[in-house]
């Protein structure tokens, strides 16, 4: 004789990984009908902006220099400190060789800000070494010596399109800063020092690299330093013949990124929620404002979910973020995607499973859609987890994807009962109930 599965038994299924299927939704199509309803909720959320806290932006795969002024949110300077490696082994200047010229070569990936506002570019030295075995964030302070090692100042307008002709072959685009004789012979002199990698590394910790205060809208210059293209390259002549020795970074050596906001300039709404008053946890503000680089967040939190679905034998299908754009700048552009941080019970920043870190990005979602102008990001299996037990926080964070190599910002759409119902922040979940 047959025997029956019990209807409680099917349910626990459901909710385990063996059951679910190739994208993380539970598979229902059929059960659904047979044993329950489908709903969709558009659940009350709260959200709001903060700021953010330390961010790590170490060894990361580019980086940004630059500054901007941005009347919403304020100034950013942003600067990078990089050790830089020998080439080789057993350097070999030769017996009085001629330094011809000292440059920082550096590659381009992209920019953020006006291409037409220049911004002015300080080489400095460290004083400081960096250490691997050390963290560093986005707020970490580095020692350098005073002395600027540009020839000149060197004014930067980014050309990330554009091909550089150099001894007579076109290279990918990038630029190149002169940097003072001194600073040359300070390693064609010292050959010594640079006899083997452990040497070295005691003999120059490396270079910060920073923009100064601009008075127009300014840039943000994104940079690989990794790039074979990127280095401190040495041209010298030896017994009469031109050379060329590079100084390098590479996966070995430490950089990280600096990046100072003073949102004491930005717009008085924006300071409103940042710095003046505390925002309005209960009821949500009507803008919402998310910042690259150690900026601002935007937390949202659900207060009453687990209240309103957490006593119901239901299985989530979906649950999807709904997220509009606000704000159009030609000069300030939206990132072209986002992503959510939930929180551990220890409070500390983790992935949530539906993370496109490890599912397909056509499942997680957090692509910009300009003709929508909205964000949608799959926060399924979180809710589900949310409600099953107490593995996460009942809030999550709202960040610019690569938040640590970007200058992206963006203005949203908040929570607050004043706010346009249309383009209100809002989570769209449907579940299946039993």
């Amino acid at each position: 004789m047959k025997k029956l599965v019990p209807l409680f038994a099917i349910i626990l299924c459901i909710f385990f990984s063996a059951c679910n299927d190739d994208n993380g939704s539970i598979g229902l199509d059929l059960l659904g009908e047979e044993l329950g309803n489908r709903f969709t909720d558009s659940t009350e959320i709260v959200a709001y902006t903060v700021r953010e806290d330390s961010i790590s932006t170490k060894n990361l795969l580019n980086n940004v220099i630059g500054y901007v002024n941005d009347p919403i949110f304020g100034s950013t300077k942003a600067g990078v400190a990089a050790q830089f490696l020998l080439s080789g082994n057993s350097v070999d200047f030769g017996d009085s060789p001629i330094l011809d010229s000292i440059v920082l070569s550096l590659k381009y990936t992209g920019f953020y800000g006006d291409t037409m506002s220049p911004v002015t570019i300080r080489v400095h030295e460290l004083s400081e070494k960096l250490e691997s075995s050390k963290e560093y964030y986005h707020n970490s302070e580095v020692a350098y010596k005073p002395e600027n090692l540009t020839d000149g100042n060197y004014t930067l307008y980014p050309r990330p399109n554009t091909p550089v002709l150099l001894d007579t072959a076109i290279k990918e685009s990038h630029f190149r800063i002169p940097l003072s004789e001194s600073f040359g012979y300070h390693f064609l002199d010292n050959k010594e020092m640079m006899r083997d990698a452990a040497t070295f590394a005691n003999f120059f910790y490396g270079l910060y690299i920073v923009a100064e205060q601009t008075s127009g809208i300014g840039n943000l210059t994104y940079i690989n330093l990794t790039s074979s293209l990127s280095g401190i390259q040495i041209y010298y002549t030896k017994n009469n013949k031109k050379h060329l020795y590079t100084l390098v970074t590479s996966s070995t050596g430490v950089r990280f990124n600096t990046f100072e906001h003073n949102f004491s300039h930005g717009d008085a709404s924006f300071l409103a929620q940042v710095i003046d008053t505390p925002a309005d946890t209960t009821l949500g503000t009507e803008k919402l404002y998310v910042q690259a680089g150690g900026g601002v967040t935007t937390k949202i939190a659900f207060p009453s979910i687990k209240e309103k679905l957490g006593g119901k034998q239901l299985v989530i299908n979906k649950a999807e973020l709904v997220i509009t754009n606000i704000d159009n700048d030609n000069f300030f552009t939206e990132p072209a995607k986002l992503r959510v941080s939930g929180v551990a019970p220890s409070g500390k920043l983790v992935y949530i499973p539906d993370d496109a870190v490890y599912t397909s990005e056509n499942y997680y979602g957090g692509i910009y859609d300009a003709e929508k102008r909205e964000y949608r990001i799959r926060i399924t299996k979180y809710i589900q987890q949310l409600l099953l037990n107490d593995e996460y926080q009942n809030h999550i964070y709202l960040k610019v994807s690569g938040a640590g190599i970007r200058g992206n910002r963006l203005i949203l759409s908040g929570t607050n009962p004043t706010t346009n119902p249309d383009s209100r922040l809002r989570l769209e979940i449907s579940y299946t109930q039993y």
